[in-house]
């Protein structure tokens, strides 16, 4: 027996769905409202792959803001899952907290009217208030650290009578923040996380440093530049070869 969708009250560009229409050997057919108020009947696989977004008011919608399959739309696509695909594995941390998006961000278009100008590729969408709706006063864009640091469940740790979460305190006291989170959670105390970074040294150009120092000096990680060492690259090529680059 297939699997049942429930798609009532998901959002997939200007349509809302209300009602399953029928089924058949091409998929589900769903009666959805468009924002424009016509209603129009689309087979659920058009809706989930955006091949339809609106009645037909919306025509070509991809070439007609250029972002589609961008890091800004993808942004934009990933907040409304969390907030409307109950199948979602996010969902329970955002639609399921009652978490939702402003009325101009149900389109693409008032999402990128508010948060074009400040984007920098690279960043990612974050509330400032954990526990509020998204709309462009409690939206910014933020790198993954930044990011980290405003999680719900973010561990904090009091140091010489100021609360920190362990990745503001490693960059406070100048510490490869992965290396000194993994040693924070096996127990160590800060002085100990410290320490064994400092122990840690290769020899690079006649230099002895530690592998967090080279890390930084040569824009990566603790991680980045050990797992190189690990694999048997040697410290000249770790330390020069460039980092592969994501893709945007």
């Amino acid at each position: 027996m297939s699997k049942q969708y429930n798609m009532v009250g998901e959002v997939y560009g200007k349509l809302t769905v209300l009602e399953k229409v029928s089924s058949g050997n091409r998929g589900s057919r769903w009666r959805c409202r468009c924002e424009c108020g016509n209603e129009v009947i689309a087979y659920r696989a058009d809706l989930v792959t955006r091949h339809k977004s609106s009645c037909g008011c919306l025509p070509n919608w991809k070439i007609k803001h250029g972002y589609y399959g961008t890091a800004i739309y993808n942004s934009y696509h990933n907040m409304k899952k969390r907030c409307n695909d109950t199948k979602s594995v996010a969902y329970k941390n955002y639609g399921g907290r009652g978490i939702t998006y402003c009325e101009k961000w149900s389109v693409f278009e008032g999402f990128l009217d508010d948060m074009l100008p400040t984007y920098v590729n690279g960043l990612t969408l974050e509330r400032k208030d954990v526990n509020g709706n998204y709309c462009k006063d409690n939206c910014c864009w933020a790198d993954y650290l930044a990011q980290g640091n405003n999680k719900r469940n973010n561990r904090h740790i009091i140091y010489e009578g100021e609360d920190y979460t362990v990745t503001q305190l490693a960059r406070k006291l100048n510490a490869e923040p992965n290396l000194f989170r993994h040693k924070i959670q096996h127990g160590c105390t800060v002085e100990e996380a410290l320490h064994k970074q400092e122990l840690e040294t290769i020899t690079y150009n006649s230099e002895i440093k530690t592998v967090v120092e080279f890390a930084k000096e040569n824009g990566m990680t603790y991680h980045q530049l050990k797992k190189r060492l690990m694999r048997g690259w040697t410290v000249e090529r770790a330390i020069t070869q460039p980092l592969r680059k994501s893709k945007i």
